[in-house]
């Protein structure tokens, strides 16, 4: 939903994307795959959604991230410096002469053994869970992508979605965030945390209002207002045909959806064109959300299937949806869809602008495949 994030600083505080080495480099750097491999172990809740990773240089690795398992913040920070023992591990010391030495690979890792760990967490409502990864998305979409030359110091490694983007100058005011929230968890403080998280999420806020946004006269323009709060136009733009499909990316259902006439645009917002109001929330029936909670199985039906047009051909974009209610999933590039339904649901639909809504596709058979005719315009 948030595009701009204030607390990204300027052009030297932005994320940067980090671009995943391929499997000849990781070939050749057997000491970066270990370390990865147990920064991964020890410092990486099994549902970590998003956070940050923190790898100083003469200090302890640490993370700060959000497991939806846990629906908690955690703190996790080693106690010896991870990259040293890992290093120990698949390197020995040859002596050259009488005063000259130097380290040598390993055939194999010798003599490991992982720092202890310490770890602290507090828990989280769905609200703050909500705004944070709405400051994560914000960020990653500001992230940078260009290649920069990182000089020996802390490195910050965020990360969300399997994305990740990392930062390197503490002026960053993300940095700075992550760093207060990281004290509040670590020292238990609730009042902290919630006064953090309230108050960035006002920041990313107070931007998107404070966007100059002209007068706008003609039929062509829309506003989007989601959850009551204005969105930047190139956002309108992005979202106006396909608001269920954009908010599903981000993990947000939309349950409420309504579109008011320029007249009523006038007469309620003060806005001089067509608004589309929408309001969202979590969504908990998303694969990715019921895979990291397998408990909602137990209560739930899985349907997949496929959305074509009349000549049998694939329709990316479109939605299949519970009929009389928000939850679903769009299709993907293949015309593919997959989501979690609860079992009394037995009725659904299915649309794409440009093609004729489906209505009341009863009680199908999953997989399925659903065909869309296009609209006679």
């Amino acid at each position: 939903m948030l595009m701009l994030l204030p607390m990204a600083g300027q052009a030297q505080g932005k994320l940067i994307w980090v671009h995943s080495k391929d499997e000849a480099w990781r070939k050749e750097n057997p000491q970066t795959v270990l370390y990865d491999q147990e920064k991964t172990r020890l410092l990486m809740p099994q549902g970590a959604a998003f956070g940050v990773e923190c790898i100083p240089s003469f200090s302890t690795e640490w993370t700060l991230t959000y497991d939806s398992v846990a629906h908690a913040l955690v703190y996790r920070e080693v106690e010896k410096s991870l990259w040293h023992a890992t290093y120990r591990a698949l390197h020995k010391l040859r002596n050259i002469d009488k005063t000259h030495s130097k380290w040598e690979l390993r055939k194999r890792p010798k003599d490991y053994v992982a720092p202890a760990v310490k770890i602290a967490s507090l828990p989280v409502s769905n609200d703050q869970a909500w705004m944070l990864r709405a400051i994560w998305t914000s960020a990653f979409h500001d992230a940078e992508d260009r290649e920069v030359f990182i000089l020996d110091g802390t490195k910050w490694e965020f990360f969300i979605d399997g994305r990740r983007a990392k930062s390197h100058s503490e002026k960053n005011a993300l940095v700075s965030f992550v760093n207060d929230l990281k004290g509040a968890v670590a020292t238990g403080n609730v009042s902290r945390k919630d006064s953090l998280i309230g108050n960035a999420f006002q920041q990313v806020v107070a931007s998107l209002i404070a966007v100059d946004k002209p007068p706008r006269k003609d039929n062509d323009s829309i506003v989007v207002i989601t959850n009551g709060q204005q969105l930047p136009d190139s956002l309108c733009r992005l979202i106006n045909h396909r608001p269920k499909q954009f908010y599903y990316q981000r993990g947000e259902l939309v349950t409420h959806e309504s579109t008011w006439s320029i007249y009523g645009a006038k007469q309620t917002f003060d806005i001089d064109c067509p608004v589309l109001e929408l309001k969202t929330k979590p969504d908990t029936l998303s694969d990715a959300y019921v895979s990291q909670h397998p408990a909602l199985q137990q209560t739930l039906n899985h349907y997949t299937g496929t959305v074509v047009d009349q000549d049998d051909k694939p329709i990316a974009g479109a939605w299949v949806g519970i009929y009389g209610a928000g939850a679903g999933a769009p299709t993907d590039s293949a015309g593919r869809f997959s989501f979690w339904v609860p079992r009394k649901a037995t009725r659904f639909y299915a649309e794409c602008p440009g093609y004729e809504r489906l209505r009341n596709i009863d009680d199908i058979d999953f997989p399925s495949v659903i065909r869309l005719k296009k609209t006679k315009k």
